[in-house]
């Protein structure tokens, strides 16, 4: 088993990485209930996270198994955030004490079986190897990457470049896209960054900030790495042509004083013929890493390559699940919607029980669901639950919905009880719009309320419906509703 605990913090690679042979992760957590389990589990993983210590108080077996050890780690540990299991992992994301952090737990099996995804975040130690022997067929990224300039007639290869970046304490795992430029490889990176800039909008500030710092005689991307030990994070504003931001680059250089806990000989710097990393130094938090890989290299190490990408854009290497972009994880099975604040809304689990009965004075859910559910024909029943995660994940609200009913293209809200409406006037409208347009991206043609939307609400979806008006009755027409730029825009780069 390998235990992957993934911080800011945790040196040039910003994770930790641990081994444990023999072992699966169903068995490994049970051994943790073992005499000396806890203290070989300190051991085996270089100081084991505390919640370990309080899953062991959850109860005085170990669990039978992962639904069982699903629900202990939900309902008393990292309940804050994402957790997904299967049978061969499991992954976390939390909150830290500072920062995001996520924990992963799989199998040596998955590793092996699935290469393209846990490659990268099983490797060790920084750097990663630079061999680059020519494999056997054309390296394809694992999800299309963004072009940062045409390729030229006759040119042949790419470059990928990726630098990771710590914008804000919350949403920080993941994110980061990788780019690239066609018909390039490294050798002629540098000579290529000179080149003027179709669009300066496309390149991201990162990226703007290592084309300034390429000399005009540079013949490859060492010189700027060097550069860029001292080079003030955000300072990728520079003029357009590439004599005129080299200038700016420099004058930067001589003018600045690296602080906030930046220490430029910290930052680690390799550069190959096919690959160029840089573990940047950024500030008193740790390190940044940054790639740079042409296609030669990435179809040397094609599992490592496309893990890479993936690990940099998402938190979780273990995810199959269909999502959006900034969207949470879900798949055609599961719904979970960011409502703003700390609130969402996910499908219920079977752990889930006693907060729905105790909030819907039900005797049970299948009670529940008798009382929601009767005569909806074919479709399909949706009990969804309301929490807030500034509060570990307190339920206060559960909703009952039938997809595929009146019509095979609409949805039905036949359940909806708030406990805490006085305190969020909001939430009900706001649920009701976030309703409105996943379904709609979803392709349904209605949404049926069972009663008509408060003025609240039709203040709230008057800002996406098409035609400027607000509906008054049951039905909520999704034809009408306009999904924003933003929401257009968060397509599935997995399945592309």
């Amino acid at each position: 088993m390998y235990f992957i605990h993934r911080d800011w913090e945790a040196g040039p690679l910003c994770k930790k990485v641990r081994h444990v042979p023999g072992r699966t992760v169903m068995e490994w957590f049970r051994g943790l209930w073992e005499p000396d389990g806890l203290e070989r589990a300190h051991a085996e993983l270089d100081g084991a996270p505390y919640e370990l210590e309080r899953l062991r108080e959850c109860g005085d077996t170990p669990p039978e198994d992962l639904v069982e050890l699903r629900r202990r780690i939900r309902m008393a540990l990292w309940a804050d955030r994402e957790l997904h299991i299967d049978a061969h992992s499991i992954r976390i994301s939390s909150m830290g004490a500072h920062l995001e952090e996520a924990f992963f737990f799989v199998d040596d099996e998955r590793v092996d079986e699935r290469p393209d995804r846990w490659a990268y975040p099983v490797h060790a130690a920084w750097p990663l190897p630079e061999a680059a022997v020519p494999g056997p067929a054309p390296f394809v990224a694992p999800f299309p990457c963004e072009e940062l300039a045409p390729s030229a007639a006759g040119d042949v290869g790419a470059t990928y470049l990726l630098c990771t970046t710590l914008p804000a304490r919350h949403d920080t795992l993941g994110w980061d896209r990788t780019y690239v430029l066609p018909g390039v490889r490294l050798p002629q990176l540098a000579a290529a960054l000179r080149r003027p800039i179709r669009n300066r909008d496309d390149w991201p500030q990162d990226l703007l900030g290592l084309r300034a710092l390429v000399g005009p005689d540079d013949d490859g991307i060492a010189p700027a790495f060097e550069r860029l030990r001292r080079f003030a994070e955000g300072a990728g504003e520079f003029p357009g042509p590439h004599d005129q931001a080299h200038l700016a680059a420099l004058e930067h250089l001589r003018a600045v004083t690296p602080d906030d806990g930046r220490v430029p000989e910290r930052t680690l710097i390799q550069v190959g013929e096919h690959l160029a990393q840089l573990a940047l130094h950024a500030d008193g938090i740790g390190h940044r890493p940054w790639y740079v890989f042409d296609d030669v290299w990435a179809g040397a190490h094609p599992e490592l390559a496309a893990s890479l990408i993936h690990y940099a854009y998402h938190w979780d290497p273990g995810c199959t699940r269909r999502h959006g972009f900034l969207l949470p994880c879900r798949n055609e099975e599961y719904l979970d919607l960011r409502l703003g604040h700390a609130d969402r809304v996910r499908d219920y689990e079977p752990y889930d029980e006693p907060l729905v009965t105790g909030l819907t004075g039900a005797r049970s859910v299948a009670e529940l669901r008798r009382r929601i559910f009767q005569d909806t024909g074919t479709g399909e029943q949706r009990l969804l639950l309301v929490l807030d995660q500034d509060h570990r994940s307190e339920v206060f609200g559960v909703i009952g919905a039938v997809v595929g009913h009146p019509t095979p293209d609409a949805c039905e809200l036949r359940y909806f009880r708030l406990v805490r409406p006085g305190r969020r006037p909001e939430l009900a409208s706001r649920l009701i719009k976030a309703l409105c347009l996943e379904l709609r991206k979803e392709g349904y043609s209605s949404l049926v309320l069972s009663e008509p939307p408060t003025e609240l609400c039709r203040k709230r979806l008057r800002s996406v419906i098409v035609r400027g008006a607000s509906p008054v009755g049951r039905v909520i027409p999704l034809t009408d509703v306009r999904l924003p730029d933003d929401y257009a825009r968060r397509t599935d780069p997995f399945l592309l």
